[in-house]
């Protein structure tokens, strides 16, 4: 079967080179689209038990993963600059697109009792810019008869101040979630820089945008290091570069065309799926030295560059396919979990280890072939040269 596969692939190169430019072109345009996931990983199942309580939880009283809080430590808060500044601050917050609310003792309210009509009224205790000390004073007196807010935005032993900020449901889980973060951060932080106070920022916005970061940038720099050690193994093998830029190409291939799978499946980059472009690095480079290597041995033997090829594809390609096979049947295996998280994962990792192993078989040969001769050094093993074309 590999005799007949390599046949094709040796007989209709420039067929199949146009083919795979025109896939990786549609698939680099696929990957171009993919996003990050800014929502919590959901690893357990559906039907879990567990995950059922918290999904009731929530729609009962709400989801807590709305709100970022700001937090500051001054035992003299209440002077007439820092408390205005305080109240700006939550006012500029509040403005920001993207939020729905903004609590704090500058923007809190104060029940009325209203005897004649007998009901209560809620009124806003700072209306605007405090003017006087002395009228700073007589909000601090109301605020410390407001025991309700005592442990919730204040501290009245430690002197605490918590800015309790509200988000948008529908941009929460959006890209538009990190310029709404990093501007109330951009702006907390002018608050303690003015005032010389250590400003706290937490709350499930501001931890899920941070791991958000850590995640692309830890996806770019996992990359990297993956090409960057697997090339220097390679280099170490054949101690040539033409090998490594080819073989380096064809898995930055396969790398575009695992990005593709997984949007045109519709899903996301999260912390799991993040590791398939990495992971096919460490694949593809190993499949590449099986290959090459034997490709160079069968060219030691009779001399003869193209059924060198053919029976690299032949003996090799049979050999791969298997070693391969076995990941993907480990990875679908994923699918039967019922974890939104892992069922994400392996189909698009299965699917990905067969198509870097197609990648490899079909472009090495290809690539070679069109390659001067590999030469033989003293030892009479293979050195390829130059990447020339004839």
């Amino acid at each position: 079967m590999f005799r007949i596969i390599a046949r094709i692939i040796l007989r209709n190169r420039a067929a199949l080179l146009v083919a795979l430019g025109f896939l990786t072109l549609f698939f680099g345009w696929q990957a171009s689209k993919i996003t990050l996931s800014y929502e919590f990983a959901k690893i357990l199942p559906a039907n879990d038990p567990d995950f059922k309580a918290y999904e009731a939880f929530k729609k009962q009283f709400g989801e807590d993963g709305t709100v970022m809080v700001i937090g500051v430590k001054d035992s003299n808060f209440f002077t007439l600059n820092k408390f205005n500044d305080w109240h700006q601050l939550g006012k500029e917050i509040k403005q920001i697109d993207g939020i729905e609310a903004v609590v704090s003792e500058g923007e809190i309210f104060n029940i009325i009792k209203i005897e004649s009509q007998k009901k209560f009224d809620i009124k806003p205790l700072v209306t605007g810019k405090i003017e006087t000390q002395q009228e700073l004073d007589s909000i601090a007196e109301v605020i410390d008869n407001l025991p309700f807010y005592d442990g919730f935005i204040r501290n009245s032993e430690t002197g605490a101040r918590l800015m309790a900020i509200t988000f948008d449901k529908t941009k929460i889980n959006t890209k538009n979630r990190i310029d709404i973060v990093n501007a109330i951060k951009e702006k907390a932080d002018l608050f303690g820089k003015a005032h010389n106070l250590h400003v706290y920022i937490s709350g499930m916005p501001y931890i899920r945008t941070a791991i958000t970061g850590k995640v692309a940038n830890e996806l770019k720099l996992f990359l990297l290091l993956a090409l960057l050690v697997c090339s220097i193994v390679l280099l170490i093998f054949f101690r040539n570069f033409t090998i490594v830029f080819f073989s380096v190409v064809v898995v930055c291939i396969a790398v575009v065309w695992s990005l593709g799978t997984i949007e045109l499946f519709g899903y996301k980059i999260t912390i799991l799926s993040g590791l398939i472009p990495p992971l096919l690095i460490v694949i593809g480079i190993p499949n590449a030295i099986l290959l090459l290597n034997k490709y160079h041995t069968e060219f030691r033997k009779h001399g003869n560059k193209i059924k060198a090829l053919q029976q690299m594809v032949q003996r090799i390609g049979l050999t791969t396919f298997l070693a391969m096979l076995l990941l993907p049947l480990v990875f679908f295996v994923f699918y039967f979990t019922r974890s939104n998280l892992l069922m994400e994962f392996g189909p698009v990792a299965a699917i990905c280890v067969m198509s870097t192993w197609m990648i490899s078989l079909i472009l090495i040969p290809i690539i070679f072939s069109f390659l001067l001769y590999p030469i033989l050094n003293t030892q009479n093993t293979c050195r390829q040269n130059a990447w020339v074309f004839y």
